[in-house]
């Protein structure tokens, strides 16, 4: 992947949502002002759902769109909708002026609510338009039914049209454009069916349209993007394994879960470092189209982009996989050294820097890794979603901060423990900032990213001084 590429599709997009964001405003501030409304408290909340929906819609090419596997953007509106429902209670008890209006509020809430479990027993192409649907006569009932405000109803269709556009599945766009002309003509006609504000009816469907089509627009620049990625990582895949492109496309959808298949299967006790390893290397070959598949993912993309501008001198990943940080490092001018266990992700990581013509060091032995670093030392030392693999976690962080050279940074993910979709996650029970504290080392988190509630997943660790590298049990392979 080019990330240089990555980098400028996202200044560009920031331009591109930023525009539509100003022609959103503009069409909201047409709707406030031709509804007629003095009450500042609705126009307040109107805006409030405004800069949401604008918010949404800025992000858009975010989604990168939403990834190579198929049941994600079901996935992906499921998730959202959860979020939703909460606003809806919010926004509706906030509303609403009587008790019909509170119980109308929690009726919508309740309906929302089955709609959306509902949706998550459905096949994944027909969750988009099953979801846009059931939100689309909600709103409809609502506005012929109670006295829920145009203004209100004008931005909540913008706000379903939007949705359906994102999670519309791969080359429905003729759903794209009914979803957004069928919301826009039906609030043009209830608009001008209460009564004859004929300019709101225009600036409501403005509104609606404008919402609909800006996110067409943006969701098709993320596909373009994401159709290059996916070509040049198809074609890596295509060279090294000689597989066909039904496998790899089966591959990236399936890994994962054949992975934690194979974990359960395997019942290794987390303390056995060596059966551990073996597990490793014998999935490698899973690993190598779930890293590959992960890699295409907008917020793996987001954040590699950021590691990247994190790296200073001699890099080192530790758990370096299919090699995705190291071979952009060396791109960029970097020594770099690969470390992982031995298996298929090292030889595709070696393949793809023959092809590429780029210089990389590569050990599977931390004896070996030891050696070298007492010998040189790292400036940066990165180790993304590894650590919660292994079953020493303060040994690693011993290990790894001792090959920093003084001033050197640690960049590590905080160990997240086992999950349904992640089993083999270890559960380790340490405080990282205590222990590397007592290390002499640096946190070099900014103010907002230690805040309590921010869930944060990256620590920054800048090491004082120079350490010898210990060679002890904990420097065994894993």
């Amino acid at each position: 992947m080019d990330y240089r590429e990555q980098e400028q599709f996202l200044n560009g997009s920031r331009v591109w949502g930023g525009a539509a964001c100003l022609l959103l405003f503009a069409a909201g501030a047409l709707c406030a002002w031709s509804s007629r409304i003095s009450s500042v408290a609705v126009i307040a909340l109107f805006a409030a759902i405004l800069l949401s929906l604008a918010v949404l819609v800025y992000y858009t090419p975010d989604y990168l769109h939403l990834s190579v596997i198929a049941e994600k953007p079901a996935r992906w509106a499921i998730k959202i909708r959860w979020r939703l429902v909460g606003a809806v209670l919010l926004i509706g008890l906030a509303m609403a002026e009587s008790t019909g209006g509170r119980l109308l509020a929690l009726l919508a809430v309740g309906i929302l609510l089955v709609v959306n479990i509902i949706a998550r027993k459905l096949p994944s192409a027909r969750v988009a338009l099953f979801l846009w649907s059931c939100e689309f006569l909600l709103v409809l009932g609502f506005l012929l039914g109670t006295s829920l405000q145009l203004l209100f109803g004008a931005v909540l269709l913008a706000a379903i049209a939007h949705l359906a556009v994102v999670a519309a599945p791969r080359g429905s766009r003729i759903f794209d454009s009914t979803a957004i002309i069928a919301a826009s003509l039906a609030q043009l006609f209830l608009a001008r069916g209460r009564n004859a504000m004929t300019i709101f009816a225009i600036s409501a469907g403005v509104l609606v349209l404008v919402t609909g089509l800006a996110t067409y627009l943006l969701v098709r620049r993320a596909q373009r993007q994401t159709a290059r990625n996916v070509e040049q990582a198809m074609s890596e895949l295509l060279a090294f394994t000689g597989y066909s492109v039904e496998r790899i496309w089966q591959l990236w959808r399936t890994s994962d879960q054949l992975l934690a298949a194979n974990w359960k299967a395997a019942a290794i006790p987390e303390q056995d470092s060596e059966r551990l390893a073996k597990w490793y290397r014998d999935n490698s070959e899973l690993y190598l189209f779930d890293l590959s598949g992960y890699n295409l993912e907008y917020k793996r993309i987001r954040s590699n982009l950021g590691v990247l501008k994190l790296a200073r001198g001699t890099c080192l990943d530790y758990g370096a996989g299919n090699g995705e940080i190291l071979l952009e490092l060396a791109k960029r001018g970097h020594h770099v050294v690969y470390y992982d266990v031995e298996g298929l992700t090292m030889r595709f990581a070696r393949h793809r820097a023959q092809q590429r013509g780029l210089k990389l060091e590569f050990f599977h032995s931390k004896e070996a890794l030891a050696a070298h670093a007492r010998e040189h030392g790292f400036d940066t030392v990165f180790s993304l979603d590894v650590l919660e693999h292994l079953p020493d976690l303060p040994g690693e962080l011993d290990f790894l901060s001792s090959m920093l050279n003084a001033g050197g940074l640690l960049v590590f993910d905080v160990p997240a423990g086992a999950t349904k979709s992640h089993p083999m996650h270890l559960n380790h029970h340490l405080n990282v900032v205590a222990h590397l504290h007592a290390r002499g080392l640096k946190d070099m988190r900014s103010l907002r990213q230690r805040l309590p509630f921010r869930k944060e997943e990256k620590y920054f660790f800048r090491a004082v001084e120079r350490r010898s590298v210990p060679v002890s049990p904990t420097t065994q392979n894993v």
